[in-house]
């Protein structure tokens, strides 16, 4: 071993040079001898050392750089993470401008038929009773007509004998004085002929100026009724649209849900009023016909907002609120795993009032595993809500209640995080995304 070491440091030498260093202190001199295999490890240890050094400040470097890098990556990704917010939100503001404009006009649409179907109804009702005064004024008219002309006629009969008796032409059997006495009698039959001509003539006139007047008025009121028809169309047409468009971006088809309301609802009543028309549309003019089909889809307007009123088509919360999650497959809040998620929920202060999506019968208020607090109302349509979670229950089980009625409080109860409402729509016992059903109440509601 001591004969390969010398052996290495001869090789060595010849590069590394033996070297002696000589350290000088206050007790004197000491020389320290580096062999050229110790100056071999000693430039070794000092190139490792300075390539540690080379390559730990680069590393140093480069992670800093990345580190700014990521932090700049972090930034844009918030700066564009707030940018789409901020868009989401005006996006969000200006759906809920432009629904409420949608509802303003659908509201304001509802008010004007209102108030006008009835005025409408009984312009109808008036023209048919003026038709029936003008048929009974004619009908006299040409009574009195009749009677007029046969009492010209007998005037005319009685002047031509009167004459004949005044100029003598008259029987020769006939006295003087019975002569006279017929001429007297034959004019006070003239004068009472005369009498009632002239009365038949003056009630003529009266018949004929009250049928004038009575056409006039109709006239007039034709064509109240026809600016009146148009309001309460253009007024129909803003309501029916909505409504429709709300039924079809539910997925429900129109004529089912009309078809189900007047099976079930029959005996509520409606603006088609069949007495005012003739049985035979042929007998009807066009401005009947256009009544009548203006009266039916006011009768649809009617049904359509009263199913709309027994779906769940609105938010069981009014106040400011965040959504949490969403109707689908999530991860699992509290054990990460993936699992369908029935419902929406919203989160929101403990004690935030939940209202009741639509008409219906409270069919469970009480405690169930997970639900917590829950309430579960039964709809018309095969359609159930669930409002789970709930710190407070404000109704049991059995009451009606109707659509914006408060149901009980927002909280946290049962399989739950935070203070939030887990609201779930279920059709024909399956559950179904509620917010299909709420955008689309957004078109009326």
């Amino acid at each position: 071993m001591t004969g390969m070491i010398r052996g290495a440091n001869r090789t060595l030498s010849k590069f590394l040079p033996e070297q002696t260093l000589v350290l000088r202190g206050r007790t004197g001199e000491q020389e320290i001898t580096f062999s050229p295999l110790a100056r071999l490890g000693l430039l070794v240890a000092t190139v490792a050392t300075v390539g540690w050094v080379l390559v730990a400040t680069v590393a140093t470097i480069s992670i800093r750089f990345e580190s700014d890098s990521a932090e700049a990556r972090s930034i844009a990704l918030q700066d564009a993470y707030e940018q789409r917010l901020a868009e989401l939100s005006a996006e969000r503001d200006d759906f809920a401008r432009q629904a409420q404009a949608t509802q303003a006009r659908f509201n304001q649409a509802l008010q004007q038929v209102a108030l006008q179907q009835d005025d409408l109804i009984a312009s109808m009702t008036v023209q048919n009773e003026q038709r029936i005064t003008l048929f009974a004024l004619q009908q006299k008219l040409n009574s009195a007509m009749a009677e007029r002309n046969a009492a010209q006629q007998a005037l005319d009969g009685l002047q031509a004998e009167f004459a004949k008796l005044a100029e003598g032409n008259g029987p020769r059997e006939s006295s003087e004085s019975e002569l006279k006495y017929t001429l007297k009698a034959m004019n006070a039959i003239l004068e009472d002929a005369v009498k009632t001509r002239d009365e038949s003539l003056a009630y003529t006139e009266e018949l004929q100026a009250q049928i004038e007047a009575t056409a006039a008025k109709m006239r007039l009121d034709a064509q109240r009724r026809d600016r009146m028809i148009t309001q309460v169309e253009n007024a129909t047409k803003a309501a029916l649209g909505p409504l429709r468009q709300m039924f079809k971006s539910a997925g429900m088809d129109v004529d089912s849900v009309l078809n189900v309301i007047r099976q079930n609802y029959s005996g509520a009543g409606g603006p088609g009023n069949t007495e005012l028309f003739p049985d035979d549309p042929a007998q009807m003019d066009k401005t009947e016909l256009r009544l009548q089909k203006l009266l039916q889809d006011l009768d649809t307007v009617e049904m359509l907002n009263m199913a709309g009123n027994r779906i769940p088509m609105v938010m069981p919360v009014r106040a400011s609120v965040r959504a949490t999650s969403s109707f689908g497959v999530r991860h699992d809040p509290f054990n990460g795993s993936s699992r369908m998620h029935k419902g929406q929920d919203w989160a929101g202060p403990v004690g935030t009032p939940l209202y009741a999506t639509a008409d219906g019968v409270v069919k469970f208020a009480g405690r169930q595993h997970g639900y917590g607090n829950v309430v579960i109302i039964q709809h018309d349509f095969g359609f159930e809500t669930f409002y789970a979670h709930q710190s407070k229950i404000r109704v049991v089980k059995g009451q009606r209640v109707s659509r914006g009625d408060r149901i009980g409080d927002m909280g946290s109860t049962g399989r739950s995080t935070g203070s939030h409402v887990h609201y779930e729509v279920r059709l024909n016992g399956k559950a179904v995304n509620p917010l299909t059903y709420i955008k689309a109440g957004r078109y009326v509601y």
